[in-house]
């Protein structure tokens, strides 16, 4: 019988040999048909809860050239732009075709201002949006760049413990020293020193409170960064620059030179006989 010697491939590469004739087709149809499929971005579609971002804004940082084709548009670019907004946290964009750019925004959640003219939403990151959009009535909070949300950790838990109390805070600073500074709502400087503030709270609810509940409207300031108590400075325009014998130390004093200084004078020494010994010992600055 006459037999067959030309070589078979084996059975095993017959798969391999399909797929990869499928995908040498696939590659050409594709080629051939990109003309057809990627067509010019006609429209920019923005979805989300917006109460800050306009379309408009959105349309401007994602800067689409007119002419550019759909599947030319780097998203993870355009992600980065749209972002780029001061009010928005984080965006998502896809392609729709035949020519269509979709993006939905979230939007940043403001909790308190930041410095001067800034916010820190509610995961602790600063920004700064136009002046005209700063919410009014909301915690003033301010400390060195990167220590936001630790600032805000801070105020949360404090406000949380003092909320209803006579020191119900509305602000707090950590300046470049490390030094926090809690404000009430009453118009107090709350000086807190250089510790952790929060270990500041049992005493402003206990010594301090019980000692100026009825003399609140007369205080400036407390000063809390004494070892064993705390000292006072009163609203007293006339004394403002004069601290009576027996008051904090000069650190704790107000400052005279500065314009914005408060016009308290340091008085522990006319503090009643309870605040007066509670006044005793140092301040840690």
């Amino acid at each position: 019988m006459p037999t067959n010697d030309a070589p078979t491939l084996p059975r095993a590469l017959l798969p391999a040999i399909v797929a990869a004739a499928l995908l040498a087709l696939a590659m050409l149809l594709g080629h051939a048909l990109k003309p057809l499929l990627n067509r010019p971005v006609q429209a920019l579609r923005v979805d989300g809860l917006l109460a800050h971002v306009t379309p408009r804004q959105v349309a401007g940082a994602a800067a689409i050239v007119p002419g550019t084709r759909l599947f030319d548009i780097d998203l993870d670019a355009l992600r980065g732009q749209v972002q780029s907004l001061p009010w928005v946290s984080h965006a998502r964009v896809s392609r729709v075709w035949p020519g269509r750019i979709a993006v939905r925004i979230w939007e940043r959640k403001p909790y308190a201002r930041w410095g001067e003219d800034g916010l820190v939403d509610e995961d602790g990151v600063a920004f700064t949006p136009p002046a005209q959009d700063l919410p009014q009535g909301l915690p003033r909070l301010a400390g060195p760049a990167g220590r936001e949300a630790e600032v805000m950790q801070a105020y949360q838990a404090i406000a949380e413990t003092l909320a209803g109390g006579v020191f119900a805070p509305d602000g707090l600073r950590l300046d470049a020293r490390g030094s926090w500074t809690l404000h009430s709502a009453g118009g107090i400087e709350l000086r807190l020193g250089e510790d952790d503030p929060r270990s500041k709270i049992a005493l402003l609810q206990g010594a301090v409170t019980r000692t100026l509940s009825d003399k609140l409207d007369q205080v400036a300031y407390v000063d809390l960064r004494y070892s064993n108590g705390f000292a006072v400075g009163w609203n007293n325009g006339a004394a403002a620059c004069q601290p009576a014998k027996g008051a904090a130390p000069a650190a704790a004093q107000p400052d005279c030179g500065r314009k914005d200084a408060p016009p308290a004078a340091s008085a522990s020494a006319r503090l009643p006989a309870a605040a007066a010994k509670a006044a005793g010992g140092k301040p840690h600055e």
